[in-house]
């Protein structure tokens, strides 16, 4: 029995026209049970949530791409159930256009009414529901699975960081001991030049004065460097 024919058993969707040309009602049977009821039904013997199986995804690689949503839920556990109605099946019945023009009551109804008739077999509402609450607690393990790699990355990136500071601090002191050196060189060589300076003037002035006696100007030069003045003519 497909969907039309139990959509039309219910009297969901109009079959024929009642006397004086008015459609057949399209409300549908009380089902006896709320809503709440069957969620309760649905989660009391729900199995607990599976851990995320780390060695089904390929997210260990760095920079990896996140695996799609079938990967996650079979990493979870979460396989189709035998009689093929997973939630997204409901959600393709759901959104067929048999059911498209229906209330949110309706819909309910007529899904409720297609899973007890089903020529498999009948489904248990609490199946689907089941399935989508597990598919749902396996989005909600793998995003803490998620969030336990940023944190990893994070701890990773942080200490790494550290690492490089504390390299770059070490190589920072060490070329401003360096530089320091440098500068503690080149004051020496400043010092031994300024000393030798001082007495290359003596020397010079001694050499002057032992020529002073025969020339004039003197052609010895005291404290500059270069080659001797020459005399200017008057």
């Amino acid at each position: 029995m497909g969907l039309k024919d139990v959509l039309e058993k219910m009297r969901l969707i109009e079959v024929e026209r009642a006397a004086g040309g008015r459609p057949a009602s399209t409300s549908a049977p009380a089902a006896g049970v709320t809503s709440a009821d069957v969620l309760r039904e649905a989660l009391q013997d729900l199995p607990a949530p599976r851990p995320i199986d780390e060695g089904a995804l390929a997210v260990e690689e760095e920079g990896a791409e996140v695996p799609d949503f079938p990967s996650i839920y079979r990493a979870a556990g979460v396989n189709e159930p035998a009689h093929g109605f997973s939630a997204y099946k409901v959600l393709e019945i759901l959104s067929s256009p048999d059911l498209a023009g229906l209330d949110p009551k309706a819909k309910a109804a007529a899904l409720a009414g297609f899973l007890k008739m089903n020529p498999a077999g009948p489904v248990p509402l609490r199946d689907v529901i089941q399935d989508a609450v597990r598919r749902d607690q396996a989005l909600d393990r793998f995003e803490e699975f998620l969030r336990g790699k940023l944190r990893a990355a994070e701890e990773r990136a942080e200490r790494d960081n550290l690492r490089l500071q504390a390299e770059i601090d070490a190589l920072l002191a060490k070329n401003r001991e360096r530089m320091e050196a440098n500068r503690r060189a080149r004051d020496e060589e400043l010092r031994r030049f300024q000393d030798w300076q001082a007495r290359k003037r003596v020397e010079e002035q001694r050499l002057q004065e032992a020529v002073a006696p025969f020339v004039e100007p003197n052609p010895i030069s005291v404290g500059g460097a270069g080659a001797p003045e020459t005399p200017t003519r008057s």
